[in-house]
């Protein structure tokens, strides 16, 4: 299972639970769950089922070599033989907060995953989950930790509780601990993210990516700091690198066509966001996005056409509003003008710039900031 960044009101769904598992009948021999076990590879477990859908143990490699350990053959036994029976079900829509405090009194071995028919969604160990109570703040705090995942642990808790400077001293920790590891380098990476420390977080998304290059979280989020750090010829690249491992991801899309906004690539920005168009459907902040760009490249007309589609899609879109307001007043449309300034009040009545706009329009002034 891969940890996201969440908090108390995330469901269990909306984490990556991604570990490999097989389910296998509680009849079925230990040579058949040892080979399900070397193709599922490191993380992976068979899990032991009843019937179709009733979870009643799980096999890990550790069970197979324990069993080994103490003088059986673990290929002649039956897999409920084998099967470790201390586990929680969870409801994949509950919410995060409500489970994982009675995970943390009851601390079974591992969460196996439901829908609310009881078929089996996925799978996460006590190192999983342990990760996620550090998430929501909760980690031991009765003694100093001593390996590195008790440091990355208390280093997750201290970024949740809003502690972004601990939190990347107990990355170094962990760190120094692993050596040049994958992981370690990606939360130094977005620890220094959080604590402004841009070029810091560049040079170990840098180390992410010479680890693994098919790590796309990694090239996303080394693209978004170059980003702010104005290398929009890096961050471009770094977009490019991970479309190319998933040609499908919305977020390098959208992120690319901001980067050609700003590098003035016109048909660039536009065949990015048509590109995430065709894959979420027509959406009014992607219109808005294109009328972003053909302000920039003073298309006026072609600019009012798109954020007028972006408010008709979604009209509680803001900026979409003001935005057009702005583009109208700019073509010496005073009336349409102030009535954009007059919806964007309407969503959000304390947007001052919008109130400031209205004003100069009921006044009859000249440009508006």
């Amino acid at each position: 299972m891969s940890i996201v960044w969440v908090d108390k009101n995330s469901k269990i769904s909306d984490m990556e639970i991604s570990d490999e598992f097989f389910m296998v009948s509680a009849d079925e021999m230990g040579d058949v769950v040892a080979r399900k076990l070397n193709e599922l590879g490191e993380g992976g477990v068979v899990l032991v089922a009843e019937n179709e859908n009733e979870v009643i143990g799980y096999i890990t490699t550790s069970e197979m070599i324990e069993v080994l350990a103490e003088g059986e053959n673990p290929l002649e036994l039956y897999a409920d033989e084998l099967m470790v029976e201390d586990f929680m079900e969870v409801v994949e829509d509950e919410m995060l907060g409500n489970v994982l405090p009675l995970l943390s009194e009851r601390y079974p071995n591992a969460v196996v995953v439901i829908d609310y028919g009881g078929k089996c969604k996925g799978f996460f160990s006590v190192n999983d989950y342990k990760d996620a109570l550090a998430l929501l703040g909760y980690y031991d705090q009765s003694q100093e930790p001593q390996t590195p995942d008790e440091w990355k642990r208390r280093g997750i808790a201290m970024s949740s509780m809003g502690r972004p400077e601990k939190a990347l001293e107990c990355y170094e920790n962990s760190l120094a601990l692993v050596g040049d590891k994958e992981g370690a380098w990606f939360r130094m990476a977005r620890g220094f993210e959080a604590t402004g420390r841009l070029k810091d977080s560049s040079m170990c998304y840098g180390r992410v990516c010479a680890a693994n290059p098919n790590n796309e979280d990694a090239w996303l989020n080394r693209g978004n700091v170059s980003f702010q750090l104005r290398k929009n010829k890096q961050a471009a690249k770094c977009f490019l690198r991970a479309l190319e491992i998933k040609p499908d991801a919305v977020k390098p899309l959208l992120n690319l066509g901001l980067v050609y906004t700003e590098m003035g690539l016109t048909d660039k920005a536009i065949a990015a966001f048509n590109k995430a168009e065709a894959i979420t459907g027509e959406n009014g902040d992607l219109w808005y996005r294109k009328g972003n760009i053909y302000d920039k490249a003073g298309d006026t007309k072609k600019a009012v056409k798109c954020y007028e589609k972006a408010t008709k899609l979604d009209p509680g879109h803001e900026e979409a509003w003001f935005n057009l307001g702005a583009t109208l007043h700019s073509s010496n449309k005073i009336k349409r003008a102030a009535k954009c300034f007059e919806k964007a009040l309407l969503i959000n009545p304390a947007n001052a710039d919008a109130r400031e706009a209205l004003a100069i329009c009921k006044e009859g002034r000249g440009g508006l900031f």
